[in-house]
């Protein structure tokens, strides 16, 4: 959500004093730009029932077709390994050879390696393709998204279970799927989802007699979906679709691709393999997906804070032990998945904190978990940071926003305008600095207020601009229901503080309706995610008037 507003206003990252080496920074600016690339209307709703055909040919040169072939396998397969690649050899070098048996002709086939060179275009630096293709990357990522999409059409993507197809159209989400999402992506996800187990793959294939090369083929597309899940259920609001006990595909295991084409079985390792950033991602992702389970259990209350936080504990030591004590960080690759992993585990327990933290109450449990969730808000940020602008990880800088958007940020700036000394002043100001540009010459007090105030009137207008409904907390005041002004809001914040309390309620004087006894930054970001609109588009919304609100706001 904050992205479209970093693009606008980059800033150097500092380096915090007490994070340790972060290494050789770059300008956030030539990473963090718009991740937005929507799908095409044809492709969501086929408007013509003529047959789509589709070849590589048409769409690259062989030398284009090479240098994306190597980029992909440089640049997203690491991050994202959904292709075993000597099988997929076998059948590519047909197509630079100008072979064209039946397998390398079909369709799917094609489908999929169009899918690969758009997410490798997606992944290219915005000099290399005029470079390399004559053309800038946007020209570049269009052509080659339009030309997927038609492929996809042809192989028919709604309705095949074939593993190349399932592999095109998952290839096909991944550079979609990063930072900002809409509804269109959210229920293309949805879809892959009720195709991969229509074909079955949320079900163990061992006990079909499957040999171990289609099992783990099939393990590593199954998780792949798996996270797309919960990712597009983070960003867009609905519960997964894809529960802990609806499938048994055991996760792939963490070999190298080239020990499938021996005679013997695979023999998992302990160390570095084409496999491990991939699985550190999917075992991540299956403790977020416990976390949903156990916050839903906790609202029920048929469990307890810390039988939960032990279970996570546990689950985050197993991998710390299993994959990250096995990492070297002067291997630029076993470095981004060491941030990567940072950056996943460190939300673990702000995931469940959150839902308790209360920022009216002052008692010793409220200070612990807002010094727990700051501290965690902090680490999940300066990893995000390191991996967007670490100078060694630029090849795979391109699908960082998919791990953060800096969406914690709204904490720390609370927590450092409360107490501007706080013990992590400085890191939480390098962090601000990092996602809304460097300024000199004020306080951290009044820095935190002008971007607060900020954030505060542009949501205000927004709301002004949509129409939104607001029902305040208390019911007592559901009459009075109206659009709550943000510029109050943050007044009654401040005031509040200067009296020495967290809420925005003062100790004196009626309640702003507006507001209620909610927090201002709890009722902030909790407007923002109901907009479905990035930073950008929010920021540069035109001034008319829509005659229906686009969006389902409660009455």
């Amino acid at each position: 959500m904050l992205e479209g507003l970093i693009a606008q206003r980059g800033g150097r990252l500092e380096k915090p004093s007490s994070s340790g080496d972060r290494g050789n920074m770059l300008p956030p600016t030539q990473n963090m730009v718009s991740t937005a690339i929507e799908p095409s209307l044809d492709f969501l709703i086929p408007t013509s029932q003529a047959p789509v055909t589709v070849s590589v040919d048409s769409v690259l040169s062989r030398t284009e077709l090479d240098l994306l072939y190597h980029q992909y396998f440089k640049a997203v397969d690491p991050l994202a390994h959904v292709i075993h690649k000597p099988t997929f050899d076998r059948h590519f070098i047909q197509i630079l050879l100008d072979v064209y048996p039946s397998k390398a002709s079909t369709k799917s086939f094609t489908a999929l390696v169009l899918a690969m060179c758009f997410a490798a275009a997606v992944s290219l630096s915005y000099s290399q393709p005029q470079v390399n293709f004559q053309t800038n990357k946007g020209a570049l990522v269009e052509k080659l998204r339009f030309a997927t999409e038609r492929a996809l059409v042809a192989a028919q993507h709604m309705k095949s279970v074939k593993l190349e197809t399932m592999q095109a159209f998952a290839i096909y989400l991944i550079p979609q799927c990063r930072g900002e999402l809409s509804r269109a992506q959210t229920s293309m996800v949805g879809a892959l989802v009720r195709l991969a187990q229509c074909a079955g793959l949320h079900r163990d294939p061992s006990i079909s007699n499957t040999s171990p090369l289609e099992c783990h083929i099939r393990g590593l597309l199954w998780y792949q979906i798996c996270f797309l899940d919960l990712h597009t259920c983070e960003q867009q609001g609905p519960q997964p679709m894809i529960h802990a006990d609806d499938f048994d595909t055991p996760l792939p295991m963490n070999v190298d691709d080239i020990a499938f084409e021996t005679s013997s079985l695979p023999v998992p390792s302990n160390g570095w393999t084409d496999m491990t950033l991939s699985l550190i991602r999917y075992e991540i992702t299956e403790i977020h997906r416990t976390i949903f389970r156990e916050r839903i259990a906790l609202d029920k209350k048929t469990t307890d804070l810390t039988a939960v936080r032990a279970k996570i504990e546990s689950s985050i030591q197993t991998v710390v032990s299993k994959y990250l004590t096995n990492l070297d960080d002067s291997i630029p690759i076993q470095k981004c998945a060491r941030l990567t992993a940072e950056s996943l585990l460190s939300r673990c327990i702000p995931m469940v904190l959150q839902v308790f933290l209360k920022l009216e109450e002052r008692s010793d449990t409220q200070e612990e978990i807002q010094k727990t969730i700051l501290a965690r808000s902090l680490d999940i940020m300066e990893a995000s940071a390191t991996l967007e602008t670490a100078t060694d990880l630029i090849p795979w800088a391109w699908y960082a926003p998919t791990y953060q958007q800096y969406h914690s940020i709204f904490f720390v700036l609370v927590m450092l305008y409360v107490d501007p000394d706080m013990p992590d002043a400085a890191r939480a100001s390098a962090m601000i600095d990092h996602v809304f540009g460097t300024c000199y010459g004020i306080s951290r007090q009044q820095r935190c207020g002008d971007i607060i105030r900020m954030l505060a009137n542009e949501c205000n207008a927004f709301m002004k601009l949509r129409k939104v409904k607001y029902m305040p907390r208390a019911s007592s005041r559901a009459s009075e229901a109206s659009p709550p002004n943000m510029e109050a809001a943050f007044e009654d914040f401040r005031q509040s503080q200067q009296q020495g309390q967290y809420a925005t309620t003062a100790t004196s004087g009626p309640v702003n309706p507006a507001v209620g006894t909610q927090p201002l930054e709890d009722f902030m970001v909790s407007q923002m995610a109901q907009s479905n609109m990035t930073m950008d588009e929010w920021l540069n919304m035109p001034e008319v008037d829509f005659p229906d609100p686009p969006f389902n706001f409660p009455d």
